[in-house]
């Protein structure tokens, strides 16, 4: 049987964002509306503490995953992320491993406020090797 059309599933559209020039680590869009930077940065500095770079992977190395992230209200994951974005590399499915992980192992996100749940609860998150322990 077919899973649902994901923006069934959350009642909502999907918009991702213009790409932004670099990218990176800062290249964080919501699908709803802004969150604060200092939210953005909690977040991030939290999925720092469960994001190993994998060996095989430099600090150097050009690759950048995007994944969409959907959480529920007590800032768990509400289903598994999905990748939308990756660089053409050889390093991108074991960033986006260790990336998935992450998300798993750190949960829940009880840095984002909850009274602005609707602008947090779908995420597109950037990922490259510098924002990885060992990044």
């Amino acid at each position: 049987m077919a899973q649902p059309d994901i923006t069934e599933r959350f009642g909502t559209m999907f918009n991702l964002p213009d790409p932004k020039p670099g990218g990176g680590f800062d290249a964080v869009a919501t699908s709803a509306a802004n969150i604060a930077r200092e939210d953005v940065a909690a977040l991030r500095a939290h999925l720092r503490n469960c994001a190993v770079l994998p060996s095989s992977v430099s600090p150097s190395d050009k690759v950048k995953i995007t994944l969409r992230v959907a959480l529920q209200p007590d800032g768990r994951l509400a289903a598994e992320p999905m990748l939308i974005e990756a660089s053409a590399s050889k390093s991108g499915p074991l960033l986006m491993r260790s990336a998935m992980e992450a998300l798993e192992k750190c949960q829940p996100y009880a840095m984002l406020p909850a009274n602005r749940y609707q602008e947090w609860k779908v995420l597109d998150l950037s990922f490259t090797p510098r924002d990885f322990k060992g990044g």
